[in-house]
C-alpha cells in the first residue's frame, strides 16, 4: 500500500483532535492546581489556614494526570526506553514500531480492565474521598477509563503509522 487508507487518515484526525482538548483541559487544570497552591500557601501564612485547596488540587492532578496520557504519547513525550536500540539487527528494525505500539495498546487494555472494574465499583457503592470536603470518589475515578481508552485510541494510531510508513510519523521521541 502507498499510503494510510482514507478511513485511517479520517481516524488520525479524529483522534488528534481529541487529543488537543484533552491537552487543553489539562492545561488549564494545571493553572487551576498552581492557583489552588497559592491559595492554600496565602491562607496558610494569613494565620487561616484552609483544608479543602489541598483536596481540590490532588483529585484534579488525577484528572491531568488522565487527560495528559494520550496526547504525551501521541507527541513522543512519554517514557521510552532505548537501552537495546542498537542491539537490533536490521532486519527486524521495521516491525519494532509495531511491537512497541501492541505492547502499549495491550498495557493499556489492562489497566482499562483494572480501572473500570475500580471504578465501577465506585459507582456501586457510593464511597466518599477521605478529604475535607465530601466529594464522591466515583467522580475522581471517572475519568481514569476516559483518559485510557483515548491512551489506547492513540496507540493504535500509532501502529497504523506503524504499518502505513507514509502516515505521519509516530516517533517515540521528538528528536527522531
Amino acid at each position: 500500500m502507498n499510503g494510510a487508507p482514507e478511513w485511517f487518515k479520517h481516524y488520525e484526525r479524529a483522534v488528534k483532535s481529541v487529543n488537543r482538548a484533552f491537552a487543553a483541559a489539562a492545561s488549564l487544570l494545571t493553572l487551576i492546581i498552581v492557583m489552588l497552591v497559592l491559595l492554600a500557601v496565602a491562607t496558610r501564612i494569613g494565620g487561616s489556614p484552609a483544608l479543602w485547596p489541598y483536596d481540590v488540587a490532588q483529585f484534579t492532578l488525577v484528572y491531568v494526570v488522565f487527560l495528559a496520557m494520550a496526547p504525551a504519547l501521541e507527541s513522543g513525550h512519554h517514557v521510552v526506553v532505548e537501552l537495546f536500540d542498537g542491539l537490533v539487527p536490521g532486519t527486524i528494525r521495521p516491525f519494532v514500531g509495531h511491537v512497541a505500539m501492541a505492547l502499549v495498546i495491550l498495557f493499556g487494555a489492562i489497566f482499562l480492565w483494572h480501572l473500570y472494574r475500580v471504578t465501577a465499583r465506585a459507582f456501586d457503592d457510593d464511597r466518599l474521598a477521605v478529604a475535607a470536603i465530601p466529594i464522591p470518589l466515583k467522580w475522581v475515578y471517572l475519568i481514569g477509563p476516559i483518559g485510557i481508552a483515548q491512551f489506547i485510541l492513540t496507540a493504535l494510531m500509532g501502529f497504523g503509522r506503524a504499518t502505513w510508513p507514509s502516515a505521519a510519523a509516530f516517533t517515540a521521541r521528538p528528536d527522531h
